[in-house]
């Protein structure tokens, strides 16, 4: 069995996320609680000409709410291997997209220092935590590793000292006492890793798409909003 899971800026419009195979289970769900929509869709469900694209699930209300996803309304299995053209992809700004793809980039580096050639660090390499308080989770970078922001804030993962935690808030560029909310108490120590707000990122054109699915669904992934995924492919 192979089961991914990430997460992603939504788009309000439909996606590809070209995960390098086709799920026979997927799940989406956004994680904003002024909504508390998902989305349930998996292999058998094609039997069923109700769910055939899978169901819309609301647990905001007294009682679960679910909604039959037909043709055009929900998810589908993607088959890659499509060369993009600028035309496919529209806009490539980080946080949006129409073919996505995961992403695993350490972005604490400047662009020049960056192994990949983008970095978000404006001056040196972020790589020193300090604790600012305690009873707060707060600390900072430092000034010689101040952020741009770019697609290092809320929600990236942070590795301090061999541990992982996430960045849950982050205030002007993350070098001054108290910008950077962490979801844990960390005490100061050596940062190893700092990855982008999402676990995903848009292709670009010339890039071949991998397999993966396909999204129509908008009522889920609303935009701006942080949507998170699972996809399973089962033995």
């Amino acid at each position: 069995m192979i089961k991914v899971a990430g997460t992603m800026n939504g788009t309000g419009s439909a996606f590809y996320l070209c995960l390098g195979f086709v799920p026979d289970e997927f799940h989406l769900q956004d994680f904003e609680t002024s909504t508390d929509f998902e989305l349930y869709w998996n292999r058998n469900m094609w039997r069923s000409g109700e769910f055939v694209e899978g169901m819309q699930v609301h647990t905001g209300s007294t009682y679960r709410q679910i909604t039959a996803l037909t043709k055009g309304n929900g998810v589908l299995p993607y088959y890659g291997g499509t060369v993009l053209a600028s035309s496919d992809v529209g806009t490539t700004t980080y946080g949006e997209g129409v073919y996505l793809k995961p992403d695993d980039r350490d972005y604490r580096f400047t662009n020049n220092d960056s192994p990949f050639g983008i970095g978000d660090a404006t001056e040196s390499t972020i790589d020193t935590w300090t604790l600012d308080s305690a009873s707060n989770y707060t600390g900072n970078f430092g000034s010689a590793g101040a952020v741009a922001g770019t697609y290092i804030g809320e929600g990236s993962e942070i590795v301090i000292d061999g541990k992982r935690y996430v960045i849950v808030a982050f205030t002007s560029d993350g070098g001054d006492a108290n910008d950077v909310t962490l979801s844990n108490n960390v005490p100061s120590g050596n940062i190893e890793f700092i990855g982008g707000m999402y676990s995903t990122r848009p292709m670009i054109a010339g890039e071949i798409t991998r397999d993966g699915i396909y999204v129509a669904n908008t009522t889920v992934n609303t935009n701006n909003a942080l949507i998170g995924f699972e996809a399973i492919k089962w033995d």
